[in-house]
């Protein structure tokens, strides 16, 4: 029988594993003009302006100030009471 007090199988902790700050690993991202290679990690697909507007990367679809008080109108009467101001 081991005097060991580690499980079997474990490795017993480096002795200066507490000095030392982990080591990080830096890879660049791969370049890429493939729209098949989008959403892979790792991968930047690049496109030209005309590309990225035809996918819609520039299209807004934020709703306006206007539109999103407009959009609480609907909701006056179930938050009257809640502790929300209704103007």
């Amino acid at each position: 029988m081991s005097s060991n007090s580690l499980p079997t199988g474990a490795l017993p902790p480096a002795a200066n594993d507490a000095e030392q700050a982990p080591t990080r690993i830096q890879q660049d991202a791969i370049l890429s003009t493939s729209l098949s290679d989008f959403g892979t990690p790792g991968v930047v697909v690049e496109v030209d302006p005309d590309e990225a507007e035809a996918l819609g990367a520039f299209e807004e679809t934020a709703l306006t100030e206007a539109e999103a008080w407009e959009s609480n109108a609907d909701l006056g009467d179930a938050l009257e009471g809640h502790g929300h101001g209704v103007a």
